[in-house]
C-alpha cells in the first residue's frame, strides 16, 4: 500500500503556491511543511475542520483552485461539510483525503496503528461523498493513480473528491523538531503568513495595518 508521505512529495510537485493548500493537524502538515510549502499553506486546521475551511477559501475566491489535504479520521469528525460541498458545489474545490483506517495520532506508537475509524470498518468515503452529490469522487491505491487521479480533478471543474487509501502506520516518523525545509511558524504566525500569501495573490488587502488612534 502506498505511503502518504510519497503522496504528498508526488502532489507538492504538481501544484505552485498558487494554489491554495489546507492541511489538518498530524503528520500530513509536517511533511507539508518540511516540503517548504508550509509558509503559503494554511495548515494545523483544528480536527474535523480542514474541509470546511477549504471551502470556505474556495467559496471567498472562487476563482483559484483550492485544495483540501485532509485526512479520514479528520473527516469523518465532521462528515455533514462534505454535505454542505455537494450544496455549494465549488467548481475550484479538491478534496483529498489520506484515509489510514485509525486513529494514528492518538495510537500507541512503535510501529502500531490506533484505534479504527469508520473507514477501518463498512464506511466508503468515496460512495458517502457522491451520495452528497460529490460525483467527481474516486479512491486510488497506488502513486500512479493518485497522478491520474489529481491531475484530471485540478483541470476540471469540482467539486471532486479523492480518496488515497494509504499505509496505516507512518513509515517516516517525525521525532519532534523541524526538518530543513519547515517554515518554522507555529499556529498563530501561519494564520498571518497565510493570508499575507492571498493578499500578494489576489492585490488585495484584508489585514488593515497600522496602530489605531
Amino acid at each position: 500500500m502506498v505511503k502518504r508521505f510519497d503522496l504528498i512529495n508526488a502532489f507538492a510537485s504538481m501544484v505552485d503556491e498558487k494554489t491554495l493548500v489546507v492541511t489538518p493537524i498530524g503528520s500530513t502538515t509536517a511533511y507539508w511543511d518540511g516540503l517548504g510549502r508550509g509558509s503559503t499553506s494554511l495548515t494545523s486546521v483544528s480536527l474535523g475542520m480542514c474541509t470546511p475551511t477549504a471551502l470556505g477559501v474556495a467559496l471567498a475566491l472562487p476563482h483559484r483552485k483550492v485544495v483540501a489535504l485532509d485526512s479520514d479520521g479528520n473527516l469523518i469528525l465532521n462528515l455533514c461539510s462534505l454535505g454542505t460541498v455537494g450544496n455549494q458545489k465549488p467548481r475550484n474545490l479538491l478534496i483529498i483525503v489520506f484515509d489510514n483506517g485509525n486513529y494514528l495520532s492518538g495510537g500507541p506508537g512503535g510501529g502500531k496503528p490506533g484505534m479504527p475509524t469508520a473507514t477501518g470498518g463498512a464506511m466508503n468515503l468515496e460512495v458517502v461523498a457522491k451520495g452528497c452529490g460529490i460525483e467527481k469522487s474516486c479512491t486510488i491505491h497506488n502513486e500512479e493513480e493518485f497522478r491520474d487521479a489529481v491531475q484530471r480533478y485540478l483541470n476540471e471543474d469540482g467539486p471532486a473528491v479523492v480518496v488515497a487509501k494509504i499505509e496505516a502506520v507512518e513509515v517516516r516518523e517525525r521525532k519532534g523538531g523541524r526538518g530543513p525545509g519547515d517554515s518554522g511558524q507555529d499556529t498563530r504566525e501561519n494564520k498571518y503568513a497565510f493570508v499575507h500569501h492571498v493578499e500578494r495573490l489576489e492585490n488585495i488587502t484584508i489585514l488593515k495595518r497600522g496602530g489605531g488612534g
